[in-house]
This record gives C-alpha cells, sequence and structure tokens, in this order.
C-alpha cells in the first residue's frame, strides 16, 4: 500500500464536494487505475524491456483490457455454481496465496472541522509568512480607502 494522510486528506475532501454522479464517475475511474496499476506492477515484476514509453503504456493498457475480460468471464462463471463450490474456491484461492485471499485491510477515516482564525490559517498554510506585518498592511490600505 502506498498512502500518504496528506493526499488522502485531500481526495476526502475533493470527493465529498462531489454529487452522487460525480462521485461514481470518480470511483469508475479509480477502479479503472487500480486495475491499471495491478498490470503495470505485473510488467514491472517481469523485468520486460520496451523501446518506448508510448509501447509501455499501450502494453498496460491491452493487458488491463484482457484483464478486465478475463474478470467479467470469472464472475459470469461464478454466477452459475453453488455457494458450497465458491466457499471451496476461497479456500485454494487463500491456500494458493498463502493467506493473501483473506487479508483484510481496515482504514479509518476521521473527518474533523472547525472555525479557525484567519491567523491560524495563514500560519498553517503559509508558514513562511509574517502575519503580523500582512495584517498592519491590510489595516493601512483599508484605512486610506476609508473601508474601516
Amino acid at each position: 500500500m502506498n498512502i500518504n494522510p496528506d493526499k488522502v486528506k485531500e481526495l476526502v475532501l475533493l470527493f465529498s464536494k462531489l454529487d452522487d454522479d460525480y462521485q461514481k464517475e470518480l470511483l469508475n475511474k479509480v477502479y479503472e487505475l487500480s486495475l491499471k496499476q495491478s498490470q503495470k506492477n505485473l510488467i514491472n515484476k517481469e523485468g520486460k524491456k520496451f523501446r518506448s514509453e508510448d509501447e509501455y503504456k499501450k502494453e498496460i493498457e491491452n493487458r488491463s483490457n484482457e484483464a478486465a475480460k478475463e474478470s467479467l468471464d470469472l464472475l459470469w462463471l461464478l454466477d452459475k455454481i453453488g455457494d458450497d463450490e465458491k466457499a471451496q474456491l476461497a479456500i485454494i484461492l487463500d491456500k494458493l496465496s498463502h493467506g493473501g485471499l483473506a487479508k483484510k485491510t481496515d482504514i479509518e477515516i476521521k473527518i474533523n472541522s472547525k472555525k479557525v482564525s484567519v491567523k491560524e490559517y495563514i500560519e498553517e498554510v503559509l508558514p513562511q509568512a509574517d502575519f503580523e506585518v500582512a495584517n498592519e498592511k491590510v489595516i493601512e490600505f483599508l484605512k486610506e480607502g476609508n473601508k474601516i
């Protein structure tokens, strides 16, 4: 897993701003990228060399399309067998993957939202900025324009 908490936070915040249609569209894209990543990992593990980046990307795309088709075929076959046979299949896959099938990863995301002062916000977003100097300049600017 490649988890960067800052990126996860940004992703969750952006995702929460989307309506149901765009959330569904984004999830579909994430599934597509996940499939491509698994094919990319397999290609890299094989150590296969390519003449160009375009050829490499095309190989990822072709393998991803083939894997998606095979997955759909497998789902169609699974639909035809009973629960006992599905359980047997799960057990054999778990044994072949040395327990990898039954591995479960839980991710907990806690969302806290609070109002902060503009000073706290500036200090977090622009830590190199001098808030006091910037604030004084704003006050002067607003006084000159009779805004205060």
